[in-house]
């Protein structure tokens, strides 16, 4: 049985020790950008992407990147749904 800290290649000390340490400051600002971010996503129907969301966002006074915006939703597989292109549904009918 292989041991976590062997498939990492790094002391089990260290990986406990990384294992008990609380989420950085970093890491919870991003928790709360993203909650943020899904509101707003799922407010408008999963439509927007990245660029739409950023100036949302920024309308509410959050400040953040387009950049980021874009990595937290990448990482959590957010994406915008694609609009269907125009499909013709009737046919001609035939001449007798």
């Amino acid at each position: 049985m292989t041991r976590m800290w062997d498939r990492l290649d790094v002391s089990p000390s260290g990986y406990y020790a990384w294992r008990g340490r609380p989420p950085s400051e970093r890491e919870m600002a991003n928790r709360e950008l993203y909650r943020r971010i899904k509101a707003v996503y799922d407010e408008n129907r999963r439509v927007y992407g990245s660029p739409r969301i950023y100036q949302a966002l920024k309308a509410r006074g959050v400040t953040c990147s387009e950049n980021r915006v874009a990595r937290l939703m990448r990482l959590r597989g957010l994406k915008a749904k694609q609009a269907k292109t125009f499909k013709v549904t009737t046919r001609r009918s035939r001449a007798h």
